[in-house]
């Protein structure tokens, strides 16, 4: 998991609990899981700024004020900016972040895109990734179709794969709605080697290309179960519950009560309506020991998936 994603899944949990502290004390911590965030994503993607001892100096002293309570939002942002003309692409995350955000400026997001395409041109690509999104209208930004475009290709360009989903998400959209649905197999072209990159949202949407034929894209039931089960597998629960659908009805893999109890149950306990049904109408037709064996089993499986990502949440947090 990187930084980004950690920062992001540290935020949620925070947020839940924050009424037992003061906004103050709350808004101070996420400074700083940000300050550590931003640091981990250029130190472990291989994006760390090796500037002069001058560079490091003003980043230091710029991360120093913005832990501080209250924060010094003009002073770290002059010492970014200083570390930025001196060309840390980290200080330019900093800058756009506080633009992006409202920390110490108005929000600006057309200033926060400046600096993010900083970024982006200086092949961090999880801003390429974020400026397409930001063009889609996911900021304040005008919405452009055509620059979203751009970057999303920028980061495909640059081996970023998770610009892959972004773009093929995009067109699948597009063909859901009737538009440009000549595009369905360029959705795909992308979407192939991003799981095989180990990608596993990519499974996602094939599985929908194959299942429902979006767009006119050719239906086949093998290939949909293949990447319907790599997607559940991946703790989906909307595609768990197709794949409990698919062991009842025999559609890509042979039909299999248990095996649809089983993913049905994970479904459901994802909140997938197909879940919760199919797993209602089992549970009646089951005997004891099966409902007992699919509850040990969704349990297992759980717990077996839980652990490796607290473990790599806690590795992510160990300075490299």
């Amino acid at each position: 998991m990187n930084a980004l994603s950690l920062l992001f899944r540290s935020t949620v949990r925070l947020s839940a609990c924050c009424f037992s502290g003061s906004r103050a004390a709350f808004a101070a911590l996420l400074v700083s899981i940000m300050v550590g965030a931003m640091s981990l994503s250029f130190s472990h993607d291989g994006h760390a700024d090796t500037g002069s001892a001058d560079l490091r100096s003003l980043e230091a002293d710029a991360h120093a004020r913005m832990e501080q309570s209250p924060p010094d939002w003009v002073g770290a942002r002059a010492g970014f900016e200083r570390a930025a003309d001196l060309g840390s692409l980290r200080a330019q995350s900093y800058l756009g972040w506080m633009y992006e955000h409202g920390h110490g400026v108005e929000v600006d997001h057309e200033e926060a895109a400046r600096h993010y395409a900083v970024l982006a041109d200086g092949g961090v690509h999880e801003f390429s990734l974020k400026l397409g999104w930001m063009y889609l209208g996911r900021s304040e930004l005008t919405p452009d179709r055509a620059r979203a475009e751009h970057w999303f290709q920028h980061g495909i360009a640059g081996g970023h794969l998770p610009a892959n989903i972004a773009l093929a998400s995009v067109l699948i959209a597009d063909a859901v709605g009737g538009l440009a649905v000549e595009r369905v197999d360029e959705a795909r072209s992308l979407l192939e080697p991003a799981l095989a990159g180990g990608e596993p949202l990519a499974a996602f949407f094939l599985a929908r290309l194959y299942v429902e034929g979006i767009g006119g894209h050719p239906q086949d039931p093998d290939l949909a179960a293949r990447y319907t089960r790599v997607s559940a597998e991946d703790g989906h629960p909307q595609m768990q519950g197709w794949l409990a659908q698919m062991y009842l009805d025999g559609a890509g893999v042979p039909v299999d009560v248990r095996e649809a109890a089983f993913w049905a149950a994970l479904a459901g306990s994802g909140g997938d309506q197909t879940g919760v049904r199919i797993h209602q109408a089992l549970s009646e037709s089951l005997s004891d020991d099966e409902r007992k064996a699919v509850l040990e089993r969704t349990v297992r499986w759980a717990l077996e998936r839980q652990a490796p990502r607290w473990a790599a949440e806690s590795a992510s947090r160990v300075p490299q």
